[in-house]
């Protein structure tokens, strides 16, 4: 019986560890029910083919549910949510080349075929002790199996797992979630889908509505990365970062130009920039790499085309894209600015490839080549993590083509050190937000005027495992003229002035930016 017990403290190990990602060990239960039920079984199960089948069968679902825990683990730490077994597989490539652009392709290569062996040989070893469990053979044993599976079996019936603690169901419960997230986002991809073929408003249509009040203004929609509200709220971070909103508050007043600030909601924590910038550019909700593809897929029209029906050219500053971008060409952009047409001749500044000054400076250059208005997205990228090296604005006139940025060469190569250094990341990312937010407040005091609308938002909070702890989803936005009647209209509709978010009003959802400024700037557009 020595081999029993150890089978059954091996499946009970197994399937409680998969509970440490959703309860923590703390609350996690200490014996799972469904690893009992199934011992016992197998212990009584007549000796036929069939009791192997068994035993492989229980010891996958096992490794199943096991891969579904790291799963589990990886999206807590990165999107602050559980695993979704619908949409997460999809990331996988995603995933396997932020690791090799982290650690190296050969590191990258140990951990992802060490993982791959540990969970095989932990799934094979457990379906080899199932399928050869060894029956009870004293009768004494046999009665004692039986009371424990009548045992277990009533503790469910009873409901005891959900009023013990030390009770639970571990692994049933894990792929059961999983099971139910996955149902319940393809009904909401159908749904989004079919909501892509409506027609309810102007905006839903492939053609872009105009909006006249911004006709002859260059409009600057400029994403911070990581500029979350928890930035403003939280030690280690709020500090530098609430000192540069001050500061840029003081100098935009010195500079005569008006600013509004608020709270948006964005549809994604940690990373996937892409599905906050297609939620601005949409009006639509785009929470998932599915809905973005169905929204890349579909013909409905966004603030590109708006703006381009108002006499804009758009321009995309994108200093993170080095490949091809079949996105952009679908989005219709006029002009793409991506890493290699940016033409920057300084040095990779860690993960980050060209500064946001840079970025800024060349933005500049482009405004002054184009006679009529511009309609320019920015995606920067300096206040990335693991957010070294935190580098210091220089004088414009030095930047010319971005070799002034050699003093920084060499700083934050170590990308294994830094993304295992968490307390330090924390440190680091309020002094990397307030340069991010510097720079822009230097471009506003110098090339945002009265037909310049600036908005300046986050795409995302940073991720929950680089600040210790799981934000909400709300970034903050902020809006700056040197025309107080363009700031004016914003101050009924959630917005304060100045550069501090006010948080006694409800934060709005990306999705409904679109629609605010038709409602502010637009002709006759229902966007109610």
């Amino acid at each position: 019986m020595v081999r029993w017990w150890l089978t059954l403290l091996l499946v009970n190990l197994a399937l409680i560890a998969t509970a440490v990602p959703r309860l923590g060990i703390a609350d996690m239960p200490w014996l799972a029910v469904e690893g009992v039920i199934l011992i016992a079984m197998l212990s009584l199960w007549p000796r036929h083919r069939s009791r192997r089948w068994l035993g492989h069968v229980g010891g996958t679902l096992i490794a199943i549910a096991l891969l579904g825990a790291l799963g589990d683990t990886v999206t807590q730490e990165i999107r602050g949510r559980l695993f979704n077994p619908y949409l997460d597989p999809a990331q996988l490539p995603i995933f396997l080349e932020l690791l090799r652009d982290n650690l190296g392709m050969t590191l990258s290569l140990v951990l992802v075929t060490a993982t791959l062996v540990i969970l095989l040989a932990l799934g094979c070893s457990l379906a080899h002790l199932l399928a050869t469990l060894p029956r009870p053979r004293r009768a004494t044993a046999r009665t004692g199996v039986i009371c424990m599976l009548i045992l277990s079996l009533g503790a469910l019936q009873l409901g005891l797992t959900r009023h013990m603690a030390w009770l639970g169901t571990p692994g049933v419960s894990l792929l059961a979630g999983q099971a139910s997230r996955a149902y319940a986002t393809h009904v909401a991809v159908r749904d989004f889908d079919a909501r892509l073929a409506q027609r309810k408003t102007p905006l839903d249509a492939p053609e872009g509505q105009p909006l006249p009040g911004l006709e002859g203004r260059d409009v600057i929609l400029a994403f911070v990365e990581s500029y979350g509200m928890a930035a403003l709220d939280h030690e280690p971070f709020a500090g530098p970062v609430n000192a540069r909103l001050d500061a840029m508050t003081e100098a935009f007043a010195q500079a005569g130009l008006s600013v509004a600030s608020g709270r948006l909601v964005s549809p994604t924590l940690g990373g996937q920039s892409r599905l906050a910038h297609a939620s601005v550019l949409s009006g639509l909700w785009i929470d998932s790499t599915l809905r973005y593809d169905l929204f890349l897929e579909s013909p409905r029209a966004t603030l590109i085309n708006d703006f381009e029906n108002t006499g804009h050219t758009s321009v995309a500053m994108m200093p993170a894209i080095y490949r091809d971008w079949p996105a952009g060409r679908r989005l219709g952009y006029d002009e793409i600015h991506d890493d290699s047409r940016l033409d920057y001749r300084g040095p990779r500044l860690g993960w980050v490839t060209i500064p946001d000054q840079f970025v800024w400076h060349r933005l500049r250059q482009v405004r002054n080549t184009h006679p009529e208005p511009v309609f320019a997205e920015l995606a920067l990228i300096s206040s990335h993590a693991p957010w070294v090296p935190v580098i210091e604005p220089l004088p414009w006139d030095e930047l010319d083509d971005g070799k002034a940025f050699a003093r920084w060469e060499g700083d934050g190569s170590n990308f294994y050190e830094l993304w295992g250094d968490n307390a330090g990341m924390r440190q680091r990312y309020g002094p990397a937000l307030a340069y991010s937010l510097a720079v822009a407040g230097e471009y506003a005091t110098r090339f945002v005027d009265d037909d310049t609308l600036l908005i300046l938002l986050g795409d995302h909070q940073a991720a929950p495992g680089m600040l210790g702890f799981t934000p909400s989803k709300e970034v903050p936005v902020h809006v700056i003229s040197g025309d107080p009647a363009l700031i004016a209209p914003f101050l009924a509709h959630g917005f304060q002035r100045g550069m501090h978010p006010p948080r006694d009003t409800p934060a709005r959802s990306m999705a409904k930016l679109r629609g605010l400024l038709h409602r502010l700037y637009g002709a006759t557009a229902d966007t109610s």
